[in-house]
């Protein structure tokens, strides 16, 4: 993970507590060895999802790299919506879980496939974020934690297609995730509201987060906080 773009961006912003981070870096090389593991995770706005994916429109479930987001891929794959997710990684599993996910690889004609998707009425998981600018296709902006890049593609195709459109983010909150997922209140037809939506969505998130981190960093270390013990195995 050092080496992807993902960890590029999730060292720039400084909005994540080292619990989160030691957290996903541990799940993500127990799942890549093949352990199987459960996750407890408490949703604000699954409502949301629900009513989304109903519409058989298509839904693209979005975030800014906090690294948890990732790990609510598992909650879909649970759910039985199986989630697409725009990765790299070709053989992807969910968080935890013996199989793969469904995927789509970065590449030419990554749009087209989304497009194929949305029109099939299924849902996509993906992060904008991007490591670097590019004048062409991304655009910046700053945040409470530091400046944050997007490529907002997949958005303007979501409106494009009149798929739904939800803002999410997990963080760490004591034993389990705690998830919020966010519906736009703009036209989903309107790709530029839904970008600003977004954005704002985004500074929201960092500027609560960084109140939270800068408290986690005051705080007393403790004992145990990430014990083997509150993963139960499945396999």
């Amino acid at each position: 993970m050092r080496g992807t773009s993902a960890y590029r961006t999730q060292r720039r912003l400084n909005y994540q507590t080292s619990r989160e981070i030691a957290l996903f870096l541990i799940l993500n090389a127990l799942t890549k060895n093949g352990a199987c593991f459960e996750l407890s995770f408490v949703i604000e706005g699954y409502e949301h999802l629900e009513k989304a994916y109903r519409t058989g429109k298509g839904v693209l479930v979005t975030g800014h790299h906090a690294a948890l987001t990732q790990l609510l891929v598992r909650h879909f794959y649970d759910q039985g919506l199986d989630p697409i997710v725009i990765t790299p990684d070709p053989r992807m599993r969910a968080a935890g879980a013996a199989s793969a996910v469904r995927t789509i690889q970065p590449s030419a004609t990554t749009l087209l496939k989304v497009r194929t998707r949305f029109r099939r009425g299924e849902l996509i998981c993906a992060m904008p974020d991007r490591a670097e600018h590019d004048s062409r296709r991304t655009l910046e902006f700053s945040t409470p934690a530091g400046s944050v890049i997007i490529a907002p593609a997949l958005i303007q195709l979501a409106a494009r297609c009149r798929a739904q459109v939800l803002f999410t983010e997990v963080r760490l909150a004591d034993r389990h995730l705690a998830v919020t997922i966010v519906p736009p209140a703009c036209d989903p037809s309107n790709a530029d509201a839904l970008i600003l939506e977004f954005v704002s969505f985004v500074r929201a998130r960092t500027e609560h987060s960084s109140r939270v981190t800068d408290r986690a960093a005051g705080a007393k270390p403790t004992v145990n906080t990430l014990s083997p013990s509150r993963l139960s195995s499945r396999g």
